[in-house]
């Protein structure tokens, strides 16, 4: 009785703390993956390219332009020239190194 009795209040106390972390981690997004907007083309050419085994790319490029393929084309530097790096994340291999 008291071996059965102590069962109940263990599985009640691990569904309590079951239900803690659980509101907790959704509250917090504790183990949620943001999703990457990944960029379906490809660009003509990369120096500075990040390659992951995952097979996703970034080009730490800084450019005068930007490539027309790349969606989200941040400014970099202003002076003396205002300069460009593409913040796209592409799906691939690395184009071959570009020529300044």
């Amino acid at each position: 009785m008291k071996s059965s009795t102590l069962l109940v209040i263990l599985a009640v106390q691990a569904v309590l703390v079951m239900g803690i972390f659980a509101a907790v981690a959704k509250e917090n997004a504790v183990g949620e993956s943001k999703a990457i907007d990944i960029n379906p083309g490809q660009l003509k050419c990369c120096s500075n390219c990040n390659f992951s085994f995952s097979g996703l790319y970034t080009c730490d490029d800084i450019v005068k332009k930007c490539d027309p393929v790349c969606k989200s084309c941040a400014v970099v530097k202003t002076y003396p020239v205002k300069m460009f790096q593409c913040k796209d994340t592409f799906l691939g291999m690395c184009g071959p190194s570009c020529k300044y």
